[in-house]
């Protein structure tokens, strides 16, 4: 992930929480405009800003940076559930994923 796709995902996390730029610098505790100026690129977040405007923005560093962020939760749900099947119910999940994904070729 390039520092724009950073930039990108902030933008779409802040927006998902109906948070203007302007409200999101407010928290920080910066000007009404240091987030516009984060978004157009004037300034560069710091680590340790990033990981502020994450927990302010109630999102993980891991569902931040997960691959495949639309579906973070639905994942890590799937991984969970997964962790109680027994041994058959796993290997009848396999098969079945297996044949649908060989399916879609």
């Amino acid at each position: 992930m390039d520092y724009q796709q950073i930039i990108e995902r902030l933008k779409l996390i802040r927006m998902r929480n109906h948070l203007s730029a302007k409200d999101l610098g407010k928290l920080l505790g910066n000007s009404y405009t240091y987030f516009y100026k984060v978004e157009d690129g004037s300034i560069i977040l710091s680590m340790p800003k990033l990981l502020e405007v994450l927990q302010l923005l109630g999102v993980t560093t891991e569902e931040f940076f997960y691959d495949d962020f639309e579906n973070y939760k639905i994942d890590k749900e799937i991984l969970e559930i997964s962790k109680s099947l027994t041994k058959p119910e796993i290997d009848t999940m396999y098969h079945l994923l297996r044949k649908r994904n060989t399916n879609k070729k």
